[in-house]
């Protein structure tokens, strides 16, 4: 009909009022389209479309064009819309004292009124609105500004009357004449020039004890030993005034490690509890012999008994049998289970 649209609607031959619209359009002559379920401020001219309305902007028509009307920056500060006139964005220009995509943030002292750490220090701000600030002092010094110095030779670190004397930011420890090291914690004094002989080189380990570097063709605690003349003999004999036997020995004593003496036991090798479980176990071992052998002994006396009874049976009938044919002469096969062989009774009949 004329009030119903022709193309997005149906409607009866005689009537003029819609009765259902196609997908995609409403109203009563199916002549207004459905925009996009997510639009928000918008319209269409086709179904599904989201056209933005006046002062709104984005694809769903949700963010306003103007956004500075809703103050989004805080602090005092001052919003600029940016983007042009469908841009829709903005940004802030922020107050002193503030920070941030927003002006949010409020700065701290170190960034207001200048760091006040002192000696090199630097001052940390504390994150969000939070005013307050701190130092993070150089080494040797401390405080809550760095103003306080270090002495880092109270305690004396130095060792065997060494003096320490700062080298910012560390120290040096000036030793004594027979001490030496980093702390004056190794000791010289034992080292002197008769120390080592043959050309050796005294010096003192971490531990404090006295080595010698011996050079090659020497060997012992002070290089005294020389290695040609300590070769083992194929004999071994007394020493006498001019041989090497004590020097070789101990240059067989240098050159292997000493050998470790063998364990003594602390006590008894066999205790007392130790007796009498073996005891018991000997015993158990014997009872079960004895009575494994029984056993097997009271097995073979029943089975003999048997047999001897059994045999005297078969006995029994046989001359019981014999006797019988004697009379009758009639020729007869046996069979004896104890013994079973071919025997030949008669020339017709041949038994097993």
């Amino acid at each position: 009909g004329a009030g119903c649209h022709q193309h997005h609607g149906f409607c009866e031959h005689k009537c003029c009022v819609c009765y259902r619209c196609r997908a995609g359009w409403r109203g009563s002559a199916c002549d207004q389209c459905v925009p996009s379920p997510d639009c928000v401020h918008g319209v269409c001219e086709e179904p599904g479309q989201c056209v933005c309305e006046r002062g709104w902007t984005g694809a769903r028509c949700d963010r306003e064009v103007h956004q500075c009307s809703s103050k989004p920056c805080s602090g005092n500060s001052t919003c600029v819309e940016t983007g042009g006139a469908g841009g829709g964005g903005y940004v802030c220009l922020c107050s002193p004292g503030y920070t941030g995509e927003n002006c949010q943030l409020k700065k701290g002292p170190c960034s207001v009124n200048g760091s006040r750490c002192q000696n090199g220090g630097t001052c940390v701000n504390t994150s969000g609105f939070d005013s307050r600030s701190f130092c993070l002092c150089p080494p040797g010094f401390t405080g809550s500004v760095c103003e306080m110095e270090l002495d880092v030779c109270e305690p004396n670190p130095c060792v065997n009357g060494g003096r320490c004397v700062r080298r910012d930011p560390s120290y040096t420890c000036v030793c004594p004449a027979a001490f030496s090291g980093p702390l004056c914690d190794v000791s010289l004094s034992a080292c002197s020039s008769d120390r080592c002989v043959n050309g050796g080189t005294c010096f003192n380990d971490t531990l404090g004890r006295i080595r010698c570097v011996c050079p090659p063709r020497f060997t012992g605690p002070s290089c005294e030993l020389h290695i040609s003349k300590l070769k083992p003999k194929p004999r071994a004999r007394a020493a006498g005034p001019g041989h090497y036997a004590a020097a070789a020995h101990a240059f067989h004593k240098l050159l292997r490690p000493p050998e470790r003496e063998p364990l003594q036991p602390s006590g008894p090798l066999v205790t007392r509890s130790q007796i009498i479980c073996f005891t018991v176990l000997g015993l158990l071992t014997c009872l079960v012999v004895l009575v494994t052998t029984g056993i097997i002994f009271f097995n073979r006396c029943e089975t003999w008994m048997a047999n001897a009874k059994y045999s005297q049976l078969v006995r029994q009938q046989r001359d019981l049998l014999l006797r019988a044919s004697d009379r009758e002469q009639h020729s007869l096969n046996i069979i004896l289970p104890e013994k079973i062989k071919l025997s030949n009774y008669s020339k017709h009949y041949t038994s097993i």
